[in-house]
């Protein structure tokens, strides 16, 4: 108990002193700089190459059994089946029911509005009859813009000729030619037509109209023109009767046996391996385990260019991350487990089905990354893990790009979140973009329902990585000690404990942190500070407050000034560890660190006023070798002045407030 006490002392005093937790001293030496473990540089280095070395191992180790045989070389040796065994070629079945889905013609549909529609065929072919009529009787145009004005109207569909002509009709005629025309159309355009029948039918346009005895030699090539504009396909290709009849073509395809006996031979030496080999080798159970030390060694290099990639842009970039072993820690940790979570799902692909593949979590460490650090370091495990994915699935370069275009779109979508409900919506949004994205990888060599199946497991991931970063998040925090937004958030609702005993013991205080964080909050988005940091600690900066409530202004209310029966100096200690309480009793509950700095730092070294002027009241103050300078710095808060934006943020508003 008394240790305990004793390093909360230590940790408080830190604090207000140096803003850390622990400073180790860096002795020198080129074997201590780089190998002690007490060494910042060697911890670092350390983690790193545990991390490689896991991870290598973890891709690296071969789970798929072999004997020697690979795909596209000599066989080494002779090999023969151990037992028989029947069992479908799915390569040659895909190859029938490609076949046979080819051979379904594809289905149309007759459109009836195409012709009776209201910008049907009949309709145009009035329209432009009326409307000649019209523009006929117009006695401010000449005929050239008579004709003209008709042209453009219709887009120049119809020739001139025919044009001039129909401004040249009488009424009767145009109402009787209107009528031919239309019942020409109908018997045209009452059969399907498809598109690619177009050209035909109207080259037979001329020889129907001609048939029409009604018609003077010289109307006929005039009606003929205004069908001939006019026609179109009345048969629409429907895509669903037509994937219906080629998907019942291919359901009825029968599956592609292939019987092996025993003793029959597979593959003999010398003879290239197939890839029905390797199948029928796999159905066998012939295959053994052995590790390929050149894959192993392509692996190694790969994750060692990626891991050091990542640890040099974390060093250059990111100097929060890299100076806090702790994240760094986590980072590793993250990268091992879910690279060993992939690895076996890729298992699973391998000796079940490939849908395994389309279920790894790399959204979750992308968003989880993104919470409790940034978007960068987000992005990063998002490449690393991308590339460890493509290494897991023999180099598929497609799954890989589909992950890491995911991945780095769910660090965008949750950037800024401070809820949970922002991680679910930014993990639909995930599912839906990374569905799109397996449906273009396997769109243009993947079956229907092959296709549908990934599209759906896409949305099928985005939203179990959703599920396992509200889950993780919670543990992170606490195993790891750090903070999030949503930590943050959880720690501004006014029902925590220790905001509802301030309420009780004192209300004064309660009513004074709650101004101060608006206040604060608005002035930290205002500049573009942490927001939600400085509204937290803004809460919890008068938590030393609770030990001694009545000493403080705002919680006597009707009662009389305990301090004026005080020496000022007792009243300056009592006023002044409230801070030192404040920070004791946040790291008992478990505050976290970022807010505790801010909030051992909202007085920083300002002067006791009051206090001060009523001491020099009391006593005769000698200004002579330097007196006065000791005087007014023993009643200064001795504490850190404000190190960061939200920490002057806080000092100011509370200043104001007060």
């Amino acid at each position: 108990m008394i240790a305990g006490n004793r390093n909360l002392k230590n940790k408080t005093k830190a604090i207000i002193k140096a803003g850390e937790f622990d400073n180790i001293k860096n002795p020198g030496g080129f074997f201590w700089k780089y190998f002690s473990f007490r060494s910042r540089i060697a911890q670092r280095i350390y983690i790193l190459v545990l991390t490689i070395i896991t991870i290598t191992a973890i891709l690296a180790y071969n789970y798929t059994p072999d004997i020697g045989v690979e795909l596209g070389n000599p066989s080494p040796r002779t090999i023969k089946a151990n037992r028989d065994i029947q069992f479908e070629d799915a390569l040659k079945t895909e190859e029938d029911r490609d076949k046979n889905e080819a051979l379904v013609e594809d289905v149309y549909i007759y459109d009836t509005e195409i012709l009776n529609g209201k910008d049907g065929a009949l309709f145009q072919i009035k329209y432009f009859y009326m409307l000649s009529q019209i523009i006929s009787a117009k006695e401010n145009k000449t005929e050239e813009e008579k004709i003209s004005y008709l042209s453009n109207l219709f887009a120049g569909v119809y020739p001139e000729s025919t044009v001039t002509r129909v401004l040249s009709l009488s009424l009767d005629d145009s109402k009787r030619l209107m009528d031919t025309t239309t019942e020409i159309m109908k018997k045209i355009m009452s059969e399907k037509i498809k598109p690619t029948e177009i050209d035909f039918i109207k080259d037979d346009v001329n020889a129907t109209v001609s048939s029409y005895d009604e018609l003077s030699q010289s109307e006929i090539p005039f009606v003929t023109s205004i069908i001939q504009a006019n026609i179109r396909p009345t048969a629409v290709f429907d895509p669903e009767a037509t994937a219906k009849e080629k998907e019942e073509a291919r359901a009825k395809t029968l599956p592609h046996m292939v019987s092996i006996l025993e003793g029959q031979t597979i593959v003999s030496q010398g003879e290239v391996v197939e890839e029905n080999d390797i199948i029928i080798l796999t159905k066998l159970g012939l295959l053994e385990r052995e590790i390929n030390w050149t894959r192993y060694l392509y692996i190694a290099f790969t994750v060692i260019a990626v891991a050091i990639m990542s640890s040099l842009y974390i060093y250059r970039f990111d100097k929060e991350i890299y100076e806090n072993i702790r994240k760094i820690l986590l980072v590793a940790i993250f990268l091992i487990v879910f690279t060993a979570v992939i690895k076996g799902l890729n298992t699973l692909a391998t000796i079940h089905l490939n849908l395994w593949n389309y279920l790894f979590p790399i959204i979750t460490v992308s968003m989880l990354m993104t919470i409790i650090f940034n978007a960068n370091i987000g992005i990063i495990t998002t490449i690393c893990l991308s590339f460890f994915a493509g290494i897991a699935t023999n180099l598929d370069f497609s799954l890989t790009v589909a992950y890491l275009l995911g991945g780095i779109f769910s660090t965008y979508l949750v950037s800024n979140v401070s809820q949970r409900s922002g991680v679910m919506k930014g993990g639909f949004i995930s599912s839906v973009v990374l569905a799109f994205l397996f449906l273009v990888i396997n769109l243009f060599d993947g079956q229907p329902a092959t296709i549908a199946l990934y599209t759906a497991l896409g949305l099928l991931n985005g939203i179990i990585c959703a599920i396992l970063t509200i889950g993780l998040m919670p543990f992170v925090e606490s195993v790891f000690k750090i903070v999030t937004a949503m930590g943050l958030l959880e720690l501004s609702h006014t029902d925590q404990p220790l905001l509802k005993e301030m309420l009780i013991k004192a209300p004064g205080t309660y009513n004074h942190s709650m101004l101060v964080s608006h206040l604060s909050e608005n002035a930290a988005k205002a500049i573009g500070a942490d927001s939600l940091l400085v509204k937290v600690a803004s809460l919890y900066h008068d938590l030393g407050k609770l030990r001694r409530p009545e000493y403080f202004y705002e919680n006597q209310g009707d009662m009389d000034n305990v301090h004026d029966k005080l020496n000022p100096s007792m009243s300056k200690n009592i006023i002044a560890n409230h801070i030192r309480d404040g920070i004791e009793d946040a790291i008992k509950s478990n505050i976290p660190r970022r807010v505790i700095r801010v909030i051992a730092q909202h007085h920083g070294t300002s002067l006791m006023n009051y206090f001060y002027e009523k001491h020099k009241d009391q006593e005769t103050i000698r200004t002579s070798n330097g007196n006065s300078g000791v005087i007014e710095s023993h009643f200064r808060y001795q504490t850190k002045k404000p190190q960061s934006r939200e920490a002057a943020i806080l000092m100011l508003a509370d200043s104001s407030e007060a």
